[in-house]
């Protein structure tokens, strides 16, 4: 029986300070934590939330570096975007630190990058599709950019009218199933007896 992940960190709140200003470099020379043991903690935290991409910084903590779908994953210390493509392509676009929201985000489909891996060697790499946008997004949340603001305000009120309506749907849902996990809960007590 394998033990259920815990999480040693929270998502933070959008509204905090960390998430709105660019974050500094991470020191190999110096490091702050274990890049190795980090990278696979940041995995885990990602799995854990269900993203596809999550930034230190969106668990309150001060270093550069992300994880993200592909390869299986990668884990981008020091990101850097050298070059991208001029096709812009408009998708749906959800952030874990604002959870049931989506906004329409225009992003170039083909990026060029430069990271460091936990060893700290440099990584050259091609993204297209859905793993150049989350490397943007990514790279923003280190950056102190917020996808919120990618958009008009008006853009934002609509989606937030339907974040609201999706979170209400998925509470109903769950406190139902938890009414209903009650119930059997009496018949099983009340079959046993």
């Amino acid at each position: 029986m394998t033990k259920e992940f815990e999480p040693k960190y929270k998502l933070i709140e959008p509204s905090a300070q960390i998430l709105n200003e660019p974050v500094a470099k991470f020191d190999f020379a110096n490091p702050p934590v274990d890049p190795f043991e980090f990278s696979q903690e940041l995995v885990d935290h990602m799995n854990h939330y269900k993203g596809l991409g999550l930034s230190a910084n969106q668990l309150g903590l001060p270093y550069r570096v992300f994880a993200m779908v592909g390869e299986p994953y990668h884990v981008c210390f020091n990101p850097t975007i050298t070059a991208h493509d001029d096709n812009d392509v408009l998708l749906d676009e959800g952030c874990l630190s604002w959870p049931g929201l989506y906004l329409k985000i225009f992003r170039p489909s083909k990026i060029r990058v430069r990271f460091q891996d936990y060893n700290g060697e440099f990584v050259v790499k091609k993204f297209s599709g859905l793993s150049a946008r989350v490397f943007q997004h990514e790279y923003e949340h280190l950056e102190g950019e917020r996808f919120v603001d990618r958009v008009s305000k008006f853009k934002l009120q609509r989606a937030q009218e339907k974040q609201t309506k999706l979170l209400k749907k998925v509470r109903r849902g769950m406190a139902n199933a938890v009414k209903q996990e009650k119930i059997a809960q009496a018949k099983i007590r009340k079959a046993t007896k």
